[in-house]
């Protein structure tokens, strides 16, 4: 027992000192460093060792300092100290390793604090939207609510609510994201939160909500209250997602050139911190761009190097999004090729359960059939507006506008008219 509590001592002052520093390094008091939520004294026995911060100090700390909280930790954690894991495990997810994160937070069910469990909650529906698996986040959600009810804890609803958002988001409930996100932002606003990393990432992602929902005029002063913020701190990963957000937003807005040039940012921020399974998702990004700027060679090339890197990282979903991108792609100039590509993409989509990659690819394989046979290519439309309204339905308004050009080109003008219709319908629903 006395070698735990020696190891736990040693974390505590090493936690101590790098507070201190970065406190010093950035020109902060110790009351600067409390306000609003602790006091001077209590900055002092962080820093001299004297007390062991909990995770919610933790987070105000670092949200202060422009860190992330597993900046302040250093060494392994004590297996004899739960806390510790609990830290362990967070610094996991903060990196994206959500997968590696589940077990540990999973086997803590002992040994903390109500806050801190409350906590590894959070932090447990967050790793499960990590690995894809938001339905197993909505149940430890809905715990982490009603605990943080109970514990009447304000600020802490507001971080579980952010969660939801971001399962709503995973299951392509965007409006209910949209909703969640918003009433958290209202909540930064009114000081109820006092973190500006998490006021960032809150602004960006619904940057990107309202952008994932065709409104880039909403999503634009969104973005830019976001880069308003960005220069408090240094979070990386989310500043690449705001860049690949504004991207789509400015090629929606029908100024390409500039649409490369966010992605290119967020493409060199990704790979700056090697996150290969985002700079998958932006290479497959910029290629429909290079692709509409008049660069198929630069558009093939970086859906070559995308696929790799999703095979590499066993990324399968963004495989099939890249798979339907050349598809795509090569119908623009060899549509029997870009035929026989998108039935090998619509299988791939399928088996790995990819929506978005398996609708795309109906819609294209109903198009390039709407040239020779118009009822093979309305029932490949057909199908793809089934699945989106049953699981996709942001998808619904490209559907329409796709079918609807494809039946003007084949001479069916009054078709045509009544599919733009059920567009607009779409995005008034």
């Amino acid at each position: 027992m006395a070698i735990g509590n020696a190891i736990r001592s040693a974390l505590t002052a090493d936690v101590g000192a790098r507070i201190r520093s970065l406190r010093t390094a950035r020109g902060l008091t110790q009351a600067q460093l409390a306000e609003p939520q602790y006091t001077k004294a209590y900055i002092s026995m962080l820093e001299s060792g004297r007390t062991r911060a909990s995770m919610k100090a933790l987070e105000h700390i670092a949200g202060r300092l422009g860190v992330q909280p597993s900046d302040l930790l250093g060494g392994s954690p004590s297996p004899a100290a739960p806390q510790y894991d609990l830290i362990e495990a967070r610094r996991l997810v903060e990196q994206g390793m959500g997968r590696d994160a589940v077990p540990l937070l999973e086997a803590l069910d002992e040994g903390l604090t109500p806050s801190d469990q409350l906590v590894r909650l959070r932090y447990l529906a967050i790793a499960y939207n990590q690995t894809g698996e938001a339905k197993q986040a909505f149940p430890v959600i809905e715990r982490a609510q009603r605990m943080a009810e109970l514990l009447g804890d304000d600020e802490e609803q507001l971080r579980v609510k952010a969660v939801l958002a971001a399962s709503y988001a995973k299951t392509y409930a965007y409006d209910d994201s949209i909703r969640l996100l918003r009433e958290v932002l209202k909540g930064c606003e009114d000081g109820l939160i006092s973190d500006p990393t998490f006021h960032f990432r809150r602004l960006a992602e619904l940057g990107v909500m309202l952008t994932n929902q065709r409104k880039p005029k909403e999503a634009m002063p969104i973005y830019e209250r976001a880069i308003a913020l960005a220069d408090q701190f240094s979070d990386r990963r989310s500043l690449g997602a705001m860049y690949a957000g504004l991207a789509r937003a400015h090629h929606l807005q029908g100024d390409v050139e500039l649409a490369i040039r966010y992605n290119q940012r967020s493409l060199q921020v990704y790979e700056e911190l090697s996150a290969l399974d985002l700079v998958a998702c932006t290479l497959d990004n910029i290629a429909v761009q290079y692709a509409e700027y008049g660069s198929r060679e630069r558009a093939h090339e970086s859906l070559a190097r995308g696929a790799r890197l999703a095979e590499e990282t066993r990324r399968d979903g963004t495989l099939a999004s890249i798979r339907t991108t050349e598809a795509e792609i090569t119908a623009k100039g060899e549509p029997e090729k870009a035929m026989e590509l998108a039935h090998v993409a619509l299988k791939f989509a399928r088996k790995v359960d990819q929506i978005d990659a398996q609708i795309r690819s109906l819609v294209l394989i109903g198009e390039l059939k709407m040239t020779s046979s118009g009822t093979a290519g309305r029932k490949s439309f057909q199908d793809a507006r089934q699945l989106a309204e049953d699981r996709a339905p942001h998808l619904l308004r490209m559907i329409f506008d796709r079918w609807s050009h494809a039946a003007e080109g084949s001479g069916d003008s009054e078709e045509a008219l009544r599919l733009a219709r059920r567009a607009l319908e779409s995005v008034q629903a």
